[in-house]
């Protein structure tokens, strides 16, 4: 594949995520859960920290696309520096001349589309002598998929395939809330209905917003219990890494709806960190990239 114009060929890459000051705590991981259902100890991996992890995936991103290929730099819209304009201009200073901007982003919402639009058009008037392109989003991928099955795997306790019971286990699958203007969550419906082929029988999935947007938690809950059956709840915060959402928002409502269905059993998985089938899709987005330019290069 071409990549003629950079320094030795190498194309530079802002891997852009949203960034938090919160995240780095167990009192904002699903493990707060446990002051309220108790469970096994050690379950949760690690409570992925924002800024550790963040880091982590970078270097992963790094690993995966090679030195020879690609030069990357972790950036953050918010609090976490640098930010993207700085970041940019730190990979022209190394010689580089074509930029993938690579959203680290799991919804399609008001940061993956509008800020990202406006983002591109102030970076290309900043650096009018790059080349810059903008992957596209995580989305609907079997990956993520699978690694949402994982998650909810990860709680044997509530899993049906090693019970007795012909049971259906609920999973509700929570991003964050994003208004339905920006995000119709048609994305994540497809994405809902990947998780349940992967877990297979004995399983019913629905998706919800943590906030702002339909649909509810309240609405996905009513939906897995009124409308599948479900005799148990487990819910998977579709997040990378703890904060004031995970804490606030899903596991708030979470003690909201165990008191809508008291005798339910309900569970929360840990969020999904940096996981490997993550950095595989990131890569994927970039690859991507890379090869609609080699072929409009002929």
């Amino acid at each position: 594949m071409s990549m003629t114009g950079d320094q030795n060929g190498r194309w530079g890459v802002v891997l852009l995520a949203h960034g938090s000051q919160r995240g780095s705590s167990r009192a904002e991981c699903s493990c707060f859960w446990q002051s309220i259902n108790p469970r096994p100890p050690n379950w949760c991996p690690r409570c992925p920290s924002t800024p550790k992890g963040l880091q982590d995936a970078a270097q992963k991103l790094q690993d995966s696309l090679g030195d020879g290929q690609a030069q990357v730099i972790l950036s953050c819209l918010e609090f976490i520096e640098p930010h993207p304009d700085r970041a940019v201009q730190i990979l022209r200073e190394q010689g580089l001349r074509r930029v993938v901007v690579a959203p680290f982003l799991l919804g399609n919402g008001k940061h993956a589309t509008l800020e990202m639009d406006e983002l591109l058009t102030g970076l290309r008037a900043q650096e009018p002598g790059l080349e810059l392109h903008l992957a596209n989003g995580f989305g609907a991928d079997f990956d993520l998929a699978d690694l949402v099955a994982q998650r909810v795997r990860s709680l044997p306790a509530t899993n049906p395939i090693r019970s007795r019971e012909a049971s259906t286990t609920g999973v509700l699958l929570v991003k964050a809330g994003t208004k339905s203007q920006y995000d119709d969550c048609v994305w994540l419906e497809e994405l809902g209905q990947m998780v349940e082929r992967a877990l297979g029988p004995n399983f019913a999935v629905a998706v919800a917003q943590s906030h702002y947007g339909d649909p509810t938690m309240a609405s996905a809950a009513a939906r897995l219990v009124e409308e599948r059956g479900a005799s148990r709840i487990i819910t998977v915060p579709y997040l990378f890494f703890p904060g004031m959402i995970l804490k606030r928002n899903v596991l708030g409502e979470m003690e909201r709806l165990q008191k809508t269905y008291r005798g339910l059993p309900m569970a929360v998985t840990p969020p999904l960190g940096v996981d490997d089938r993550v950095i595989k899709v990131a890569a994927q987005r970039v690859r991507e990239v890379w090869k609609q330019v080699a072929i409009s290069e002929g």
